[in-house]
């Protein structure tokens, strides 16, 4: 069954991701809690595909059916995005500091399965791992309900020890912190009921969310997501949590706009896994331009500045998107997962 609502969802999701790619000049510090709220939101995306994959589901699940469609769509499409930018690297030997000396074919092979080479390609090798571990997961739902609590309590206190990997450089690392977010979306499609009693508390979930942004803030000293080795200690990931509440206040909203005609977000929606390929390439092309400096030193202040080059990028992504489902038709998905 189509949910409306949750179709807006993910057009909002892709939004806020790319919203928390977009900076301009101090932007992060002198906004820090607008930052924290945006950051992390991938957390968002991880969640509803766990909603879908539950969602979706009918009858017995075919796990090679399943790798076959996540291959041609979400791993051929990364694969092809991918190449210019592998490319470009392995020829200019222009290499992330963080892979140290490496060589032209170690950079390239680790860009590949780390995604360092595009902002925010680090989640399909991430992604991987969770295709991989389908015939583990689709065995969450059919769990008692005390058992599948349990084991989210536990990979969440897994995750805000964990953190996020430095870099995003560690798919496995990654694997660990966004796990329970999966799970959680599954969990909201099993336990419907429950997600239905809880809408009372629907303003407590906002504002504890931009309580805990704050909090990172002004107690923490943390702006954006947290970043560390696996093995080293760092204290609580309060980013977690405030995703966690950010969830929950969505997901006790949606109600609201399940009868409603939001063309917007349903157009972002429809083609928002083309604007997660191509968006990063639209910063490489605006930074190259020096966007930044250029709407500063036209006057615009930084907030403007911001609102401006995420319009920009919304809006070339978007154009881009069009037009390569526009020429390749149904084929587009190969190509940019849309």
């Amino acid at each position: 069954m189509f949910i409306t609502s949750f179709h807006y969802f993910r057009g909002f999701a892709i939004l806020i991701i790319i919203a928390g790619h977009v900076h301009v000049g101090n932007s992060e510090a002198d906004y820090p809690i607008f930052t924290n709220l945006v950051s992390g939101s991938t957390a968002l995306f991880v969640f509803i595909s766990g909603y879908l994959f539950q969602h979706l589901q009918r009858g017995v699940f075919n796990y090679p059916l399943y790798l076959n469609k996540k291959f041609k769509y979400v791993i051929l499409p990364y694969l092809i995005c991918s190449s210019p930018a592998v490319i470009n690297i392995a020829m200019t030997g222009n290499f992330h500091p963080l892979l140290g000396n490496v060589t032209t074919i170690e950079g390239s092979a680790i860009n590949i399965l780390t995604g360092r080479h595009v902002t925010a390609y680090w989640y399909v090798p991430f992604a991987v791992l969770l295709f991989m571990s389908a015939p583990i997961i689709v065995k969450f739902s059919s769990l008692k309900h005390s058992m599948q609590l349990s084991i989210l309590f536990i990979f969440s206190i897994i995750a805000v020890y964990a953190h996020r990997p430095i870099g995003g450089l560690n798919p496995f690392h990654s694997f660990l912190y966004y796990i329970p977010f999966y799970l959680f979306g599954i969990y909201a499609v099993v336990n419907r009921h429950l997600i239905s009693k809880i809408k009372k508390y629907n303003i407590i979930f906002f504002i504890t969310t931009v309580l805990l942004a704050y909090f990172q803030v002004n107690v923490m000293d943390v702006i954006g997501s947290s970043h560390k080795d696996l093995f080293t200690f760092s204290g609580i990931d309060i980013m977690y949590l405030q995703k966690v509440f950010l969830l929950l206040f969505v997901m006790t909203s949606l109600d609201l706009i399940e009868n409603k005609n939001v063309k917007p977000l349903s157009f972002f929606a429809n083609i928002s896994f083309s604007l997660y390929f191509i968006h990063g390439y639209v910063l490489i092309l605006l930074a190259r331009l020096s966007i930044n400096d250029i709407l500063l030193n036209y006057g615009f202040n930084e907030i403007s500045a911001m609102l401006i080059k995420f319009t920009l990028v919304v809006a070339i992504s978007s154009l881009l998107s069009i037009s390569i489902i526009k020429l390749l038709g149904k084929r587009s998905r190969y190509f940019i997962g849309s």
